[in-house]
């Protein structure tokens, strides 16, 4: 089969952050310009190559193609392959549809949050055929080989289609027992030409690495618990080494592991830690951590393999609002770990939500506070949304227009769970920006950490684009 998996442009930013398997979730200036290898589509072309599939892998967002340039491939293509969100689910149908409408008419699939969680809804688009919920390796595997066996792939487990103007669900396959199954993704299908800038990122080319998936945790603003059916898997320290040494060879000098919780695997992360220290492997590298599940003897033994960066769901500095949320975690558990990682020399990046349930102006600017004073190396501030598949959009009597164009820059019915109006919300975020980053102290301490060129170009892009939109009128 021809097969085309396909990352589409977005018509008002040039970077869209939409490499995890559930979708879309930040994007533009307020991320400093952030872009990163779509990794969730590189398994699954990785998976159909294995299975001898003529595949084509175009990351028409990185390249700024338009539906013009890739007009050739479409029209010798039998299958596309797309993933959406609900924040980009309107424009992908609208692409998806003018691509299908060039000729060859191939079958459409997609796979994502919102096609997980809204598969009625999503299914009311024509340009989709079939949806493809939860993880989707394998059973996109399975669609395509019953394609070119001359069926549907209607009849594949984890497929939602639509018949007689029902909407067909198919009961879901287990989750994928063991992750060292799926092949590593094939990154010579990125465009060689493509800088994916990345303000966090030291040492550039760098690529995203996937060690796990799921998270303890159990946030009623995440679709992470629902999507995964609570279950956290890992892959074996064997299989992430082996990944690791062929990164190395490649000519990567770092890596992004993307797992929800990398740190929640403490004994394997000993492991791989040691391993990289003994072979000496020249590979720097983030992470992602949930509070409290990192201790600091781990966070020098990470730093001794490269580590230097840490990435935490702060969320909020006032513990009635972390509690309203269920992030399970205390306040002083994060002045704790931050604390940590300043004393070992680790870099850290706070993750913070304004607008979630209870919040007032009051825990908005006691929040802001809190993010300065445990000291991250840098901050995003997003508002807090109620996504589809989430415990929080499920308590909601009323729900909000699902175009959400503007994700965490704009309020969507968080009127109906805070004491704020939008305008006073999205005003708020501005002067987190504004409050964190433009402090004579903070800005100093940044000049200071200017070695090279490179740091030179990373701190000024991303400090104009985070600067721009912290001006920006809301």
């Amino acid at each position: 089969m021809n097969v085309l998996v396909l990352n589409p442009p977005n018509k008002s930013t040039t970077n869209v952050v939409r490499d995890l398997i559930y979708g879309c979730w930040c994007k533009g200036k307020r991320i400093g310009g952030a872009k990163i290898p779509p990794l969730n589509l590189l398994y699954i072309a990785s998976v159909l190559k294995t299975e001898g599939h003529d595949v084509h892998f175009i990351d028409a967002l990185a390249e700024q193609k338009t539906l013009q340039d890739i007009t050739p491939t479409l029209r010798h293509t039998d299958v596309i392959i797309m993933s959406t969100s609900s924040m980009s689910f309107q424009e992908d149908v609208a692409f998806l549809r003018a691509a299908k409408n060039l000729g060859g008419n191939p079958t459409s699939i997609v796979f994502g949050s919102h096609p997980t969680f809204m598969p009625d809804q999503s299914l009311r688009e024509d340009s989709i055929d079939l949806l493809v919920q939860r993880e989707p390796e394998f059973i996109i595997r399975d669609v395509v080989a019953s394609i070119a066996r001359g069926g549907t792939g209607r009849e594949i487990r984890g497929v939602a289609y639509k018949k007689d103007g029902r909407t067909i669900i198919n009961k879901p396959p287990p989750f994928i027992k063991n992750l060292d199954d799926l092949p590593f993704p094939d990154r010579s299908l990125l465009p060689a030409d493509v800088d994916y800038f990345n303000p966090i990122i030291k040492r550039t080319p760098y690529t995203a690495l996937m060690t796990s998936r799921g998270c303890p945790g159990q946030c009623t603003f995440c679709t992470v618990p629902k999507f995964y059916g609570g279950l956290i898997r890992s892959r074996s320290v064997k299989n992430v080494l082996s990944e690791l040494r062929l990164i190395e060879s490649q000519g990567y000098k770092e890596v992004w592991f993307r797992d929800e919780t990398f740190t929640y695997f403490p004994k394997r992360n000993k492991e791989i830690c040691r391993k990289i220290i003994e072979e000496g492997i020249d590979l720097t590298w983030i992470c992602n951590a949930r509070v409290g599940t990192v201790d600091r003897k781990m966070m020098k033994r990470m730093k001794k393999a490269g580590c230097h960066l840490i990435k935490y769901g702060v969320e909020s500095g006032n513990q009635n609002i972390l509690n309203n949320v269920k992030k399970g975690i205390r306040v002083s558990q994060t002045t704790k770990d931050f604390r940590n990682a300043n004393s070992v020399g680790l870099d850290t990046h706070a993750h913070i939500m304004l607008g979630m349930p209870g919040d007032t102006k009051k825990t908005i600017e006691e929040t802001i506070k809190f993010t300065k004073k445990i000291k991250p190396t840098t901050a995003t501030f997003g508002i807090c949304t109620p996504y589809p598949g989430t415990e929080l959009y499920a308590s909601l009597k009323k729900h909000t227009n699902l175009e959400l164009d503007h994700i965490h820059e704009k309020a969507y019915s968080n009127e109906l769970f805070t004491d704020l109006t939008a305008e006073e919300l999205e005003g708020y975020i501005k002067k987190a920006y504004r409050s964190f980053y433009l402090r004579p102290t903070y800005l100093l301490k940044q000049l200071g950490k200017i070695k090279n060129l490179d740091d030179l170009k990373r701190i000024t892009i991303a400090g104009s684009n985070v600067f721009s939109f912290s001006i920006e009128k809301p």
